[in-house]
């Protein structure tokens, strides 16, 4: 840099932190030459500011207050923030120079971003006279993380007869240098679910969301955005409806359908979502199979992804939104048979009547099925009337409902069980292990 006219100076722009400021303090002494605590807090308000006429407090500039400090080094800077850079190029020599161009890139370990270039076109390169500097400010989005690299070149041209030298030069004689600034991006957020899929085809996913990073974030958003296939409840919202199976398409459905674009309402964990230093929150939502894909939302891996925003000290921002999120497919049977919701009481010793569904889940073929009952692995709650039912042809990848009837022996709870569903074509046949748990109440003349 010695044989350079020009110099570059790069900073990091971020807002200030809260400065840690001591009590003021005092020993007692001679009662009339110790100042009072009040009198000691006066005269520090008072070198802060400027009393005008009235005893009005008046500004004294725009300049940072005592409880704020300007950071003393880079920082941290993490996943999802925005990083904002500082550029100043000064003309240190005592002649001026001409198309001074700066070009400034982001380096990954993945990719390069152009954040500024004033030296490909001429109209973009400007001239310094001695002592004048050039001001840029630069922007980017962290998406990646580990090491980042930003490359600042700076190109210029000296004027026909004179150098860094004092030389004269017969021509324009054009410079350049390059400097390079190396800095780490840290994970802010550490993110991890659980999923847990019911035999109706609902899916339970929980999503534990931690602050990894080194001072209190606000979570200013934090949404589930699930993928086309599913419909969704945040159940971490209070009024998140409870699910039910619908009667028509034995998909469940909320008292009021779920919506994916409005999941408002209070949170369970209040109206101030602040996250101290590796705190953690869990997040519990309810994902519903799409009536129209219902088989599709059954087989694939992929639930949705989550979209998070918060802000740290001061109002700074980040997002950060997690890759799809998966879990490992159901095995789905070719044939299924699910029991729907009944509102009718079922009492000890008296019979009812109970609705199930029957899915062929095989896309091309048509199913012929019975439903029969092994009395050797019923439990408390046995079939009533003949040992097997015969339900029909079942389109492919279609449903059938049927009733059966059933008579429980003893009061409690109970699973269905001893059930057998047989495709009368292949003779392939698949026991139903528990059919549903049932509540079998006393009966009324007991």
């Amino acid at each position: 840099m010695a044989d350079q006219l020009l110099s570059l100076k790069v900073m990091r722009l971020s807002r200030p932190a809260f400065a840690q400021i001591d009590p003021p303090t005092f020993e007692l002494g001679d009662a009339e030459n110790t100042p009072t605590a009040s009198t000691v807090l006066q005269a520090h308000t008072k070198a802060d500011i400027l009393i005008g006429e009235k005893d009005e407090p008046i500004l004294r500039n725009h300049s940072l207050p005592d409880f704020l400090t300007l950071p003393a080094s880079f920082g941290n800077i993490y996943l999802g923030e925005t990083f904002s850079s500082y550029l100043c190029i000064n003309n240190e020599s005592n002649v001026a120079v001409q198309d001074v161009g700066i070009k400034a890139e982001l380096q990954t370990s993945t990719q390069r971003f152009t954040l500024a270039d004033t030296s490909s076109a001429a109209d973009t390169r400007i001239s310094l006279l001695p002592a004048q500097s050039a001001e840029f400010i630069i922007h980017h989005e962290i998406k990646e993380l580990n090491t980042h690299i930003l490359v600042c070149a700076v190109q210029y041209s000296v004027p026909t007869g004179s150098s860094a030298a004092g030389v004269p030069s017969p021509a324009p004689d054009r410079k350049f240098f390059r400097k390079f600034y190396k800095f780490q991006v840290l994970n802010p957020l550490a993110v991890k679910t659980k999923v847990n899929t019911l035999p109706d085809g609902r899916v339970l996913l929980e999503a534990q969301v931690q602050n990894i990073a080194s001072s209190t974030m606000f979570l200013e958003r934090m949404k589930f955005e699930p993928s086309d296939l599913f419909l969704y409840n945040d159940l971490t919202r209070l009024n998140a409806s409870p699910t039910l199976l619908d009667s028509s398409h034995n998909a469940p459905q909320s008292l009021d359908p779920p919506a994916n674009d409005d999941q408002s309402g209070p949170s369970v964990f209040g109206p101030r979502s602040y996250l101290n230093p590796q705190d953690s929150r869990q997040y519990l939502y309810m994902l519903t199979p799409s009536p129209s894909k219902k088989f599709l939302a059954r087989t694939t891996p992929t639930l949705g992804k989550l979209d998070i925003i918060w802000r740290t000290q001061l109002g700074q921002m980040g997002r950060l939104q997690t890759s799809q999120l998966s879990r490992k497919v159901p095995t789905v049977e070719p044939l299924e048979l699910v029991a729907l919701p009944m509102t009718t009481p079922m009492r000890a010793e008296k019979g009812f009547s109970l609705p199930v569904r029957v899915y062929n889940n095989m896309a091309n073929e048509t199913a012929r099925i019975s439903i029969a009952g092994v009395k050797s692995k019923m439990s408390s709650v046995l079939l009533r009337g003949a040992a097997e039912r015969y339900v029909g042809e079942v389109p492919p990848l279609g449903y059938k409902d049927v009733t059966l009837d059933f008579f429980p022996l003893l009061a409690g709870l109970h699973k269905i069980t001893g059930l057998k569903m047989v495709e009368l074509n292949s003779g392939v046949t698949r026991e139903i292990d528990a059919l549903a748990d049932v509540f079998i109440a006393q009966n009324e003349l007991e």
